[in-house]
């Protein structure tokens, strides 16, 4: 009888002590493991979701104005900061900026060249600058004074499906006297949108 017993019970031993093992491992696992790596990969989707991207322009003169300057448009999900800094405007005056750019196509717009003086009058009117640019997408305002013949322009604003892609569009900066006539609307400074880091964070 010792030994028709000894055997059963050898096993139901070692399954206790495998069992009791398996308990051990399993309550060594930290509840909060899946939790805490969901909570990691909701970190990174987050931070990738708030890159900013920056784009850069650099303005150059239209119409012999003599002004130049650079801008900086840092795209912050669906807000969009422009800064616009610049020189050689004329003072105490009103001087319209804006984005341009084309919609239907999403071609890219260019700054215009003499060539595009199509009266042949040495000037490059906004008419005239519109198969180079295209119509104004979004109004910088409020539109700047420049009461030192310089502006330091920052304004934010709501980001439209019409702006994208940033790097199809231009700014233009406008107003000079012409023969002693102040022309609110005629280009001074043009230039192209361009992509600086590739959506990395500023």
């Amino acid at each position: 009888m010792k030994n028709f017993f000894s055997r059963p019970t050898t096993f139901v031993a070692a399954a206790a002590i495998a069992f009791s093992f398996t308990a051990c491992e399993q309550s060594d696992i930290s509840p909060d493991a899946d939790f805490s790596a969901q909570n990691a990969q909701a970190a990174h989707q987050s931070k990738s979701f708030n890159l900013n991207k920056v784009y850069t322009v650099n303005l150059n003169e239209l119409n012999n104005s003599g002004v130049s300057g650079t801008a900086t448009l840092t795209l912050m999900g669906d807000k969009l900061e422009v800064h616009i800094q610049a020189s050689g405007l004329e003072p105490n005056k009103l001087h319209p900026q804006h984005i341009h750019g084309f919609v239907e196509n999403n071609r890219n717009a260019t700054c215009p060249d003499m060539s595009s003086d199509m009266d042949g009058d040495g000037l490059i009117e906004l008419a005239e600058g519109l198969p180079s640019y295209g119509p104004v997408l979004l109004s910088l305002t409020p539109f700047p004074t420049a009461p030192d013949g310089t502006i330091d322009y920052k304004q934010t604003f709501d980001m439209t499906a019409d702006l994208r892609p940033l790097q199809n569009r231009v700014i233009v900066l406008h107003g000079m006297t012409v023969d002693g006539e102040y022309l609110a609307t005629l280009p001074v400074a043009c230039g192209m949108v361009m992509n600086a880091n590739n959506g990395k964070k500023k």
